[in-house]
């Protein structure tokens, strides 16, 4: 097994390795254990999301239930914040209830940690959901982000400022060699008058001087010009660390020597101590010149410093520009480096001149790193920068070229690793993320450009036809890969259903019936669909849809008349639109009413209808083999075992032939369930385990446990009396994890209950407690491994 899986939690490896900050890790670790929440608060590019995943990785296995990462900078809507919670942590919305009341309740019972990172723009949502939780969920720690302070009851707070820049170097003069014979003697020496602040230096023999005490070979002179400590010692400092460390992974071997380290000190005092300027201004190195030579002596008019060229390939030397030089640089013969060009252009830019500029402040200094970083990327790295902007999540290269990608700018992949090694942007696992001053920074630039709204446009454009293709391909052996894409993208395709006025929102509402109603997101698609519904005019061609995709999700939560209502709705306006299709779903909706208000009767004509608009369609739709599964749901409610078995393979050949997963999952749990009332206990057990595994490979947890509840049942009807207890103390540990709730434990007459019973007969209650307590203690991977043995 893996160390952390994901039913483990969400928490990212770090992209870089971490500097400093343990004094403030342990302080957040300390505060953890005394309250149960902390907000990390601090400006913009300091290190509190790096301090907070640092934190709750070190105290991860503290946590039985997990550390979850909760990411909200891309997030405008407090709405969806509850959403956005039950979605990163797998939390099925299978109720119609208000969602912060199911997160609340989901919560209650929980041991985890809980970051919640970028509070800034959702402050007021992040506050009373934090209050609840605190309330209702004692067992969940919070640790949370924002620049300032969230106004909570008895809010603990750990302020993080930037690290404390190196101290200046000091200068001694230089002690004067003794002179051997062979040299001249020396002319007489006469000192130069002083000021009387200074003290006239003692008079010098050659018989005072000290033998040097023995120097083991690894230890070096010191320069005899300063009393700067040696770099190894130096690299202490947390600020000339993080450069130090960012610096050799992007330009290895760049800084070496004395020279070095000191420009490289300036540079941490140039900046601030800021990590995010430091990150940012190391990614610049590899741009550098490897002998820069003479420097321009100050900025052009406008501010802007002479952007050098982007680096291809190998870095050549840059020949010196003709020109004065600048403060600090070297002389012909003896060229600047990389890193005090670097330092050089970063004083001409930061340090005040006299009554010319104002002193920087930190976050100013931020600001005009991140500006300067934009002014050395090349033409079409700034173009990208500045439409990455309107992604709200994480970007993969997909994506990225086709909203950012035209005439103008091609080969988005290559540039995309460009800025990654600049460090604007995040490696993460498929793709990159912004940092949010970065994102902030493009933001800006693109409405300079006046492409925004173009942008935007090809954004929405770009999701709508990524839902479409989800829609495509969810029948058939791509199933898994589109529910982790859609995943990765939720983000971005909520801010494309922030708009339900326009077209293109309330048509990817209707195309995300599969999110909502096969990945578990129903309360979220509810919501959407509801407003997209409220603002649809009558003769949209796309309201069938919409109607049938709302009944579909009502169906699911358990609510009979709204799904009716919509469904009638839905097949008049597709009867009206000749939409087959659309009409095909309406009446699948009619056959789930009919089977949820006991109308059994009523299921199958209605299945059939649904299957011949299906067929009228031309269209492989998921909606064909999941009617049939309705209509052998209702055999199997009337005891028409055998008729359920053959509608039951029939649709298991239509899956098979696509290789679908989802709907054959749905189909084998029926199909298990028929197999027993034929008295066939090992067909029901294997047609149990193949939905099991379908449901996990999902991460379906709610399914898995509906199924792992099934080989229960079945174990008890095979006499395994311990496997039965087993399974059922690994049915409860994965409904923990799900927060779904069995099926009614209450009635006497539950296949569940029934298992129990027997169980416990046959073994007794000590050792069914002791079996039910070792599911329980199970890991969920461990369980479905052995369930599946």
């Amino acid at each position: 097994m893996e160390p952390h899986p994901w039913w483990r939690g969400n928490l990212p490896a770090e992209p870089s390795r971490f500097v400093g900050r343990q004094a403030e890790v342990t302080k957040a670790l300390k505060l953890l254990a005394d309250t149960s929440s902390v907000t990390i608060t601090g400006a913009a590019g300091v290190g509190k999301t790096r301090i907070a995943l640092r934190a709750a990785a070190e105290c991860r296995d503290f946590h039985p239930d997990g550390a979850w990462l909760v990411e909200l900078s891309g997030e405008r809507d407090g709405g969806l914040l509850p959403h956005a919670v039950a979605a990163v942590m797998g939390m099925p919305e299978r109720s119609a209830r208000p969602q912060d009341d199911l997160l609340v309740e989901f919560l209650a019972g929980k041991h985890l940690l809980l970051v919640l990172d970028s509070c800034d723009r959702l402050a007021v949502a992040c506050r009373e959901l934090a209050v609840r939780i605190r309330a209702e969920a004692p067992g969940v720690r919070l640790l949370l982000t924002s620049r300032r302070p969230l106004g909570l009851p008895h809010e603990a707070v750990l302020p993080v400022e930037p690290f404390r820049p190196p101290a200046p170097r000091t200068f001694a003069p230089r002690t004067p060699a003794p002179r051997t014979p062979a040299l001249r003697a020396p002319e007489p020496w006469t000192p130069e008058p002083r000021t009387p602040a200074l003290r006239a230096p003692e008079p010098w023999t050659p018989e005072q001087r000290t033998p040097p005490a023995p120097r083991t070979p690894d230890q070096r002179t010191p320069d005899p010009w300063t009393s700067a400590p040696d770099p190894t010692d130096a690299a202490t400092d947390d600020a000339l660390r993080i450069f130090l460390d960012r610096a050799e992974a992007v330009a290895p071997g760049l800084v070496r020597g004395e020279a070095d380290t000191g420009a490289a000190e300036r540079i941490c005092r140039l900046l601030g101590g800021v990590p995010l300027a430091l990150e940012l201004a190391a990614g610049q190195l590899p741009a550098a010149p490897r002998s820069a030579g003479p420097l321009l002596a100050a900025p052009s008019p406008t501010g802007s410093l002479p952007t050098p060229p982007p680096p291809t390939g190998s870095l050549p030397a840059v020949p010196p520009p003709a020109g004065p030089l600048s403060a600090g640089s070297s002389s012909a013969e003896s060229p600047a480096g990389p890193v005090e060009w670097l330092a050089d252009r970063l004083e001409e830019r930061f340090e005040p001149r006299p009554a010319a500029h104002p002193p920087f402040f930190r976050p100013q200094r931020l600001r005009a790193v991140i500006d300067w970083s934009h002014e050395l990327c090349s033409p079409a790295e700034r173009l990208l920068w500045a439409r990455l902007s309107v992604f709200a999540g994480p970007i993969d290269p997909e994506s990225a070229r086709w909203v950012c990608g035209d005439e103008r700018l091609t080969g988005v992949p290559d540039l995309l690793a460009g800025l990654a090694a600049k460090g604007l942007l995040t490696p993460v696992p498929g793709g990159y993320r912004q940092p949010e001053p970065v994102r902030e920074y493009g933001a800006e630039r693109l409405a300079r450009l006046g492409e925004e709204a173009r942008m935007v446009r090809r954004h929405r454009h770009h999701h709508l036809g990524l839902a479409r293709r989800a829609e495509a391909g969810w029948y058939g052996p791509a199933q898994e890969e589109w529910a982790a894409r859609l995943r990765f993208s939720l983000p971005d395709l909520r801010r494309v259903l922030g708009s339900p006025s326009d077209p293109l929102s309330a048509e990817l509402a209707g195309i995300l019936w599969i999110l909502w109603h096969c990945m578990g997101r129903l309360n979220e698609g509810r919501r959407h669909l509801g407003r997209m519904i409220a603002a649809a005019p009558v003769a949209d061609p796309g309201l069938p849809r919409l109607l049938w995709a709302d009944a579909c999700v009502a169906a699911a939560q358990g609510d009979p008349e709204r799904a009716h209502r919509r469904a009638e709705a839905a097949l008049s306006a597709a009867l009206d639109w000749s939409d087959h299709a659309a009409a095909g779903h309406a009446r699948l909706a009619l056959a789930c009413h009919a089977l949820l208000t006991g109308a059994l009767g009523e299921v199958r004509p209605a299945v059939r209808r649904a299957r011949e608009h299906f067929h009228r369609a031309g269209v492989m739709t998921v909606g064909e083999p999941l009617a049939l599964v309705v209509a052998a749901i209702a055999d199997t409610w009337r005891g028409e075992f055998a008729r359920a078995v053959t509608t039951l393979e029939e649709a298991g050949r239509l899956c098979e032939a696509r290789g679908e997963l989802w709907a054959r999952a749905q189909c084998d749990h029926v199909l298990s369930i028929a197999r027993l009332g034929l008295g066939e206990a090992d067909e029901a057990a294997r047609a149990a385990g193949r939905s099991l595994a379908a449901r996990w490979r999902l991460r379906d947890t709610a399914g898995a446990a509906e199924a792992l509840g099934q080989l229960a049942v079945i174990a008890s009807i095979q006499g395994d009396a311990r496997r039965t207890a087993r399974l059922q103390g690994a049915e409860k540990r994965m409904r923990g994890l799900s927060g779904a709730r069995g099926p009614g434990r209450e009635s006497v007459c539950e296949p569940g209950t029934v298992a129990e019973r027997t169980a416990r007969q046959l073994l007794g209650d000590d050792a069914y407690d002791a079996a039910f307590a070792e599911g329980c203690d199970d890991d969920p991977g461990s369980a479905v491994l052995h369930a599946l043995g």
